[in-house]
């Protein structure tokens, strides 16, 4: 440890103020040559003597400390605080007086104190000090690691921080803080180590708990992460860093909209009710697995064979536990992979006669389910094969209201025109039109339809022209999807009233600009698609 040089005479008591002067500067002397005995003699008749000087019990502290006498040091140290807690240097010599005393979390605190109060070199010294004679201490390489991390140098504080994991192998914090580091290196498989190491050795450890979760994240196991996320908040329920680390997991492994879609009763009945009449006897492959509800729809109808598959690997996982949940894994043949690395003769034990999919957006598709099925029936289905659905439709109208027009251009307000924003305007947006008050100006219409039993499909574009039914300010068109399940069983999400759950929204396509109408108006429309997308426009 360092001792502090003493004060100039000018700042000392008028009390002996020569004496002061000299005594410390033979502190000074005994200490820099070692005899810590002499030199704490002469501090303490220095503090003594001016026990309003905090630098004089600062300095006995030091000379104790060398002597060994660790619990005298922390009085002395006190007392300088309590004259002038605003010191950062005898903050920092309190904090590395109690590590001496094994008590960490006075210690903790005291470097709290040290680095809130000056220099982040001034709290560090002593610990430097401690690793020149003892390399391998845990305390001061965790303490030096900790303040590399936070000054941003991470791989400074990787050796560091494991050292300290090393020298102290029972110590949660440092297995811990070692995986942060490790996980900001950009090695989440070694973080995940360090994070469960800290976690066998304290159970309730949600930090190392939440941190585990993002390095599962980190190496692609979703759902270890949101398993983790979840443990986290089971021991901490308000622990917010876990919620919003498990929120953001589950949106990116499945979307919200899965859940109303897996509660939408219209489009589930219509799904059951057509593979209840196609599938009996027949081979079903489902693409797009999801939940599995359609690929366990087929088995309890009595499709002969139900294969399925699904691109997102911890969505693939969470259908086969529902599957096995619900007795039907022995039916179902679950592949967690995109349909075109599917092969007949290894996936498929024969071509299907029967292709069911949920595989579409709610602007019909974005999720490239004409492509999909183009394979599909090149690669994995009879010629004959059933499709279900065996169509699916695009409708519109044009729709206005102020509800509406909020969220597709930029308003005058508080006598501001923030117009010029419309520049970033998107050119369609996904709402739940039956949510939100609108104005309907014309009679249905179909914008496309597709007749999913063809083998390939090509781009289009067409003019379309529409009569306006009643007056009123359009802002754009509002796009619904229409399945004919088969010849008898159609589905549809029209905006309506009565809607119940719903996980395909409506598209809304806006105008360049609202276009003022009177009932009997023709708009002329441009709509187009590209087989994976579609637009709708005012014609030129």
């Amino acid at each position: 440890m360092s001792v502090l040089s003493p004060p100039s005479v000018a700042a000392l008591p008028t009390t002996a103020p020569y004496m002061i002067a000299e005594l410390t500067r033979q502190g000074l002397e005994h200490h820099a040559a070692g005899d810590y005995r002499a030199s704490s003699q002469a501090f303490r008749i220095v503090a003594e003597t001016a026990p309003g000087l905090p630098l004089a019990w600062n300095n006995l502290a030091l000379a104790l400390s060398a002597l060994g006498e660790a619990d005298a040091a922390v009085t002395a140290l006190r007392t300088s605080l309590s004259l002038d807690p605003d010191q950062a240097q005898i903050w920092t010599s309190l904090a590395a007086t109690l590590m001496q005393l094994e008590r960490r979390e006075e210690a903790e605190a005291a470097w709290t104190e040290a680095s809130a109060r000056g220099d982040d070199d001034a709290a560090a010294w002593p610990f430097r000090a401690i690793l020149a004679g003892d390399p391998e201490n845990g305390a001061a390489n965790a303490y030096l690691g900790r303040l590399a991390f936070a000054r941003g140098d991470v791989r400074a504080a990787e050796p560091l921080l494991r050292r300290a994991a090393e020298s102290e192998p029972l110590e949660a914090e440092h297995h811990n803080n070692l995986g942060v580091v490790l996980n900001a290196l950009g090695e989440p498989a070694a973080a995940r180590l360090a994070f469960e190491r800290a976690i066998a050795l304290r159970g309730d450890f949600v930090q190392a708990i939440n941190n585990l979760g993002a390095a599962l994240e980190a190496i692609g196991d979703e759902v270890g992460a949101v398993t983790a996320y979840r443990r986290a908040l089971a021991i901490d329920p308000g622990y917010v860093e876990a919620r919003d680390n498990l929120d953001l997991a589950c949106a990116k492994a499945a979307p919200a909209w899965h859940f109303p879609m897996m509660a939408d009763a219209a489009r589930n009945d219509a799904y059951d009710q057509a593979l209840r009449r196609v599938a009996p006897g027949r081979r079903v492959l489902d693409i797009g697995t999801g939940s599995g509800l359609l690929s366990m729809m087929a088995a309890r109808a009595g499709a002969s064979e139900v294969a399925t598959c699904e691109a997102v690997p911890q969505i693939a996982e969470a259908a086969r536990r529902v599957i096995a949940a619900n007795g039907l894994s022995d039916r179902i043949a679950l592949h967690a992979r995109h349909s075109d690395q599917l092969e007949v003769g290894r996936e498929l034990a024969a071509r299907a006669e029967v292709l069911v999919t949920e595989t579409f957006s709610s602007g019909v598709l974005s999720e490239s389910v004409l492509v999909t099925l183009e394979h599909a029936r090149r690669h994995l289905l009879t010629p004959d094969a059933a499709v279900i659905p065996r169509r699916a439709e695009a409708h519109g109208y044009l729709v206005a209201g102020e509800a509406i027009e909020a969220h597709l251009f930029a308003p005058r307000h508080a006598g501001f025109d923030l117009s010029p924003f419309d520049l970033f305007a998107p050119s369609k947006v996904g709402l739940h039109l039956d949510r939100l008050r609108h104005e309907v100006l014309s009679d249905d219409f179909e914008i496309f339809a597709f007749d999913l039993t063809q083998t390939s499909f090509t781009a289009e574009r067409r003019a379309l022209t529409v009569t306006a039914t009643r007056p009123g300010r359009c802002v754009g068109v509002a796009q619904w999807l229409r399945l004919d399940l088969d010849a008898e069983t159609t589905y549809e999400n029209r905006p309506t009233a009565e809607a119940g759950a719903n996980g395909w929204m409506h598209v809304l396509y806006r105008f360049a600009a609202p276009v003022e109408l009177k009932a009997g108006d023709e708009v002329r429309l441009l709509a187009s698609h590209n087989r994976t997308a579609m637009t709708v426009a005012l014609a030129q």
